[in-house]
């Protein structure tokens, strides 16, 4: 996702998991694959290093998982900015596995 108004749309119309590292925003789309839109604040992360390091973990992530057609918008959350790169994957896991499930009930 790279345009203001399909983060709009996700942030108004979509579902909010999250847990003690990251939160995100989900809305199903019309497309045939998921899509990823990053909101990482310098304010809350940090640095521009450690904010381009967080990116690239989720990016990672994202690109291994069998998601279903949705829009991801992901945010990070004050306890990002100090969590270990395994304790960011094992956090995405688990999100990407709770927004799975969400969507297969539908």
């Amino acid at each position: 996702m790279r345009r203001p108004a399909e983060f709009r749309a996700a942030y108004t119309g979509g579902r909010r998991f999250g847990n003690e590292l990251l939160s995100a925003t989900v809305r199903g789309n019309e497309g045939p694959f998921a899509r990823l839109g990053l909101s990482i604040a310098a304010r809350t992360v940090g640095n521009a290093v450690q904010r381009n390091r967080l990116r690239r973990l989720i990016r990672e992530s994202f690109r291994q998982q069998p998601l279903p057609p949705v829009d991801i918008v992901i945010g990070a959350r004050t306890a990002a900015r100090t969590a270990s790169a395994a304790a960011l994957r094992a956090a995405l896991q688990r999100m990407w596995k709770q927004i799975d499930e969400a969507w297969s009930q539908k």
